[in-house]
């Protein structure tokens, strides 16, 4: 990263090449924020990734079945294609059937967890309770070995690349609504961290940052729409807010520590990597606007937010995760809706899901 090694150089005085920059983070599986400093480890290869998120979102998910963690393309209105596909910690007579249960399930049913949020319990997603255990899937699949229930987690982007989780259940349950808020906040990061992963792969490792701050906020340097005086403000405000909620609030409330960290910083910029160079920590600003294709009618951010919205994120979340104003999303939906024809939210996503190519 030579914007950093400049930075570094222009205050220890001396030359340092990208290969001194290290990534420093903790391990400690009950910490969230854990989970989120994993997901943007931009080095590891795409198994090991997943592994180790797999390895930090266990304690919050396996109620003794294990996980099956993957990574996924999917285009519209099709089931997805799964690209990395992981059984772990899975007793051995269940991880025997576990791969076809998937893939032998009808096409539709297939599509539906990525279509009603990051969250959702498969009797949730049958709209069941009780009656769920009387499925014959669920009779002849999994209730053998105790599970009557299972919870998915997808983090998908509205260009229709992700990854996501599946875990199985003693109970039939519904996911609460902290489960809801909690792992929404999480897979919004997850999609964040495959966007740039992705981007880095494709233009090279040594893209540079748009902006560096030090841990207090302070600009080290900016280029392209982060020099504007705005953009300095948002992300210096989001870097210092993100520090505090890296602070004690992290283990004392985890969750509205989560909160404090958005996925994106006015829907364009993550703030991303933990460097240490020469002993000094940077927290770096990297491009990462979410890409929803189609709707020309729309604006880029009027589709990002349809894109998500057609995801069955809620306003809210969608706030979250683009790093913007709740009311913003509201006026963005009605604007879609309004350009496009639509009388009602419903009637833009029914509308929005016919156009997309």
């Amino acid at each position: 990263m030579r914007v950093l090694g400049e930075v570094a150089s222009r205050r220890s005085g001396v030359d340092l090449r990208s290969d001194a920059i290290v990534t420093s983070m903790s391990i400690d599986t009950l910490d969230l924020l854990h989970i989120v400093e994993a997901a943007y480890d931009m080095d590891a290869s795409d198994e090991a990734w997943l592994q180790r998120i797999a390895e930090l979102v266990r304690p919050l998910l396996d109620d003794g079945f294990g996980l099956a963690a993957f990574t996924f393309t999917r285009e519209p209105d099709q089931p997805p294609e799964m690209q990395t596909s992981l059984h772990l910690w899975m007793p051995e007579p269940l991880a025997a059937v576990y791969p076809r249960l998937f893939k032998n399930m009808d096409p539709a049913l297939r599509q539906r967890p990525f279509q009603l949020g990051p969250c959702v319990t498969g009797s949730q997603m049958m709209n069941m309770k009780q009656e769920f255990a009387e499925l014959p899937a669920m009779k002849a699949g999994v209730q053998r070995f105790g599970m009557f229930d299972s919870m998915w987690i997808t983090a998908t982007d509205p260009s229709g690349v992700g990854c996501g989780f599946h875990a199985g259940r003693r109970e039939i349950a519904w996911a609460t609504p902290l489960e809801l808020e909690r792992w929404g906040r999480i897979a919004a990061h997850l999609t964040s961290a495959v966007r740039i992963r992705l981007r880095l792969r494709a233009n090279g490792t040594k893209t540079e940052p748009s902006a560096v701050f030090d841990p207090n906020g302070v600009l080290e340097h900016a280029e392209g729409a982060a020099k504007t005086p705005e953009a300095r403000e948002a992300l210096r405000q989001a870097v210092v807010t993100m520090e505090r909620a890296r602070g004690a609030e992290r283990r004392e409330n985890p969750d509205r520590a989560l909160g404090q960290w958005r996925a994106l910083v006015d829907g364009q910029w993550s703030l991303v990597d933990q460097i240490e160079v020469d002993g000094r920590r940077y927290v770096v600003a990297r491009e990462n606007e979410p890409r929803a294709s189609g709707l020309e009618a729309l604006t880029e951010r009027e589709r990002q937010v349809v894109g998500y919205a057609q995801l069955g994120h809620h306003n809210k979340l969608i706030a979250y995760e683009l790093g913007i104003a709740h009311s913003t999303v509201r006026v963005l939906i009605s604007r879609a809706a309004a350009k496009l024809g639509a009388r009602t939210r419903e009637e833009l996503l029914r509308t929005t899901k016919t156009t997309s190519p």
